[in-house]
């Protein structure tokens, strides 16, 4: 089963699990504020539900995940991690505290943990060529902008008419059915080798693949640059609503929708284009794409301070749009670039070690010092207080730009080293 139909519905399958399992960070962002009042919740208590609490337990649950999955059968272990993910979702429907919550956060995080580094290693078998690869990474990330649509438009609607419990509730329920179908329908193509394809050299150890890493320059500069932009991404995603509720006024249900199509419109387009891109007119210019890359992350900032500072709902709303464009460019060309910089068999676990960092840091601190910092500027701000936690977050996206750019000295070099 390797022609190029299925070889679509696998992409297409993994593409729906990396969307879904971003469903619930999408409801939850667009719920912070309901979830507040009735939790009686402080803002520095949903940074850390949003932030560290999911951020720990996904970077660490990730890591022996993915060495399985660079040994064992990625679509059973992607069936029963987005099985585990939808239980706990749903499980939402119980919650009346914070600890609750919490729990429910932990558990969702280590079922997301287990979807990402099988089916972005499985992409990697299936899509060889390097241009073909970008193409398929590109269709892969669209799970995001249209995981934004879904959880923000749906889960703002059902909210209104449900309660953000049941609302949960919902959004689990595709996973059992979507767990089932990549158990039955997904096939690993390591387990259709012979014995003797098998017989591969012994896996390399965690500490091999972490110093491959680092080594590395390209590698070592885009892991620190992804660290450093999923810091900002994590700490600006929850208090998107939160912003334009207590800054502009708006209800959930219209947030929901205006940032549904805000960002998963945008996401389509802004990836979709870095795809074409990078597997087009820079396909044989490594050197280019991440350089390109940089600059388009280094120009978030300004669309992101137009976004808190504009007088109006629709011109901050319309600054969305080109932010959610030039936010997105980088992910085709970027993932599939970082599956050439490493071996075969070390492609799930430097994925995992890759989101370890990001996700440890980014989501761990990102969303806690936007919640700290707002709630120590409320003294002498007021509602404006968490505009300026988060314009304090904008600076970031420069510092990130440059690690990508810097990626580009040494990448070719690397390339090589890699091809031996």
């Amino acid at each position: 089963m390797t022609g190029p139909v299925y070889r679509r519905y696998v992409l297409g399958v993994a593409t729906t699990v990396y969307g879904l399992n971003l469903v619930d960070r999408g409801v939850i962002q667009i719920l912070l504020e309901p979830i507040k009042q009735d939790l009686s919740l402080s803002d520095t208590q949903l940074g850390f539900l949003t932030g560290i609490a999911f951020g720990l337990f996904y970077a660490i649950a990730g890591i022996p995940i993915a060495r399985l999955a660079d040994r064992g059968n990625r679509a059973t272990i992607t069936s029963v991690a987005i099985g585990l993910w939808a239980l706990t979702v749903m499980s939402v429907v119980f919650v009346t505290n914070f600890l609750g919550l919490l729990a429910a956060r932990v558990a969702a995080a280590v079922g997301e943990a287990g979807c990402k580094p099988p089916t972005y290693s499985l992409i990697g078998d299936y899509f060889p060529k390097p241009a073909e690869r970008t193409r398929a990474m590109a269709i892969f990330w669209l799970g995001g902008p249209i995981a934004s649509l879904v959880s923000y438009a749906l889960g703002g609607w059902l909210s209104e008419i449900y309660g953000w419990r049941l609302t949960f509730f919902v959004m689990g329920l595709p996973g059992l059915l979507l767990a089932l179908i990549v158990f039955t329908t997904i096939k690993d193509p390591r387990t259709a080798r012979t014995v003797e394809d098998r017989s591969d050299p012994e896996r390399p150890g965690m500490w091999a693949v972490f110093r491959h890493l680092w080594v590395s320059k390209s590698c070592r500069n885009i892991l620190i640059g992804l660290t450093l932009l999923f810091t900002m991404c994590f700490g600006m995603n929850p208090w998107y609503a939160s912003f334009l509720i207590r800054s502009h006024g708006m209800e959930t249900s219209t947030i929901g929708v205006a940032l549904g199509l805000i960002f998963s419109l945008g996401g389509v387009a802004g990836i979709l284009l870095g795809g074409y891109i990078g597997s087009n007119r820079l396909a044989d210019d490594e050197r280019a794409q991440l350089r390109w890359s940089g600059l388009a992350i280094a120009c978030v900032m300004p669309f992101f301070i137009g976004f808190l500072l504009l007088p109006t709902k629709l011109l901050a709303l319309a600054a969305l749009v080109p932010l959610q464009i030039v936010l997105n460019l980088f992910f085709a060309p970027t993932f599939a670039l970082l599956q050439r910089l490493v071996p075969e068999n070390m492609r799930a676990t430097s994925l995992s070690i890759i989101m370890l960092f990001a996700n440890l840091i980014g989501m761990g601190v990102g969303p806690q010092m936007v919640g700290i910092l707002s709630d120590g500027l409320n003294p002498s701000f007021g509602v404006d207080s968490l505009r300026y936690a988060m314009l304090a977050m904008t600076i970031v996206a420069l510092w990130s730009g440059y690690h990508f750019w810097a990626a580009g000295r040494s990448v070719r070099s690397d390339l090589v080293e890699v091809r031996g």
